[in-house]
């Protein structure tokens, strides 16, 4: 089966660095994201956030440790005969920052695809994904309305969300993702 995965909080646990590196930066005290637009949670202007990430992308893209259980669950995703294509909303001029935490991280990677903040849809018919794993929910109910599974992984920026598809199981971790593909009966295409 081919698999789509998103990298940021779901492979790359960039979240609670950034955090940090936020609360630091704009002098906040910010325990918990709670919106996918973190701008909302740090009370800023949503230019300021996005002035911060392009002045720092580096270093917020490379820096983040990964996510528990990504790097088996998605070895054991492969030993099985499954193919991982990565979809991100990273820009294509954060490719090779990318790739290099990828090969740092000694998590297996052939193909990275870049949405650059567009809808991931179109790459995920492109390529002829056929389940999807996904942290952000909007995403989540995009690529499920056109008929591939989606498995979201529960943040604290997703929990809000439980009108969800019924093609969108939520996953507490890599292991219930992992279970999740096994249980799908071929490929779902939509």
């Amino acid at each position: 089966m081919r698999i789509g995965v998103d990298i940021d909080g779901v492979v790359s646990d960039s979240y609670p660095y950034w955090m940090q590196e936020l609360n630091q930066y704009f002098g906040k005290d910010v325990k918990t994201i709670t919106n996918y637009d973190m701008h909302r949670d740090f009370e800023v202007p949503r230019s300021d956030m996005n002035d911060f990430f392009v002045g720092n992308a580096e270093r917020l893209l490379f820096m983040p440790n990964i996510v528990a259980g990504a790097k088996e669950g998605i070895e054991a995703l492969i030993k099985e005969g499954h193919e991982i294509i990565y979809v991100t909303a990273r820009t294509p001029e954060e490719k090779d920052v990318t790739i290099r935490w990828l090969a740092k991280s000694e998590i297996p990677h052939e193909h990275v695809l870049f949405s650059g903040f567009n809808s991931k849809v179109n790459l995920v018919k492109e390529w002829g994904i056929e389940a999807f794993i996904e942290d952000y929910h909007v995403n989540a109910q995009e690529i499920a309305a056109i008929g591939v599974p989606v498995f979201l992984l529960t943040t604290s920026y997703n929990l809000n969300y439980e009108e969800l598809s019924q093609s969108i199981k939520r996953c507490r971790s890599w292991k219930e993702i992992v279970e999740g593909i096994r249980e799908l009966k071929g490929p779902l295409k939509g």
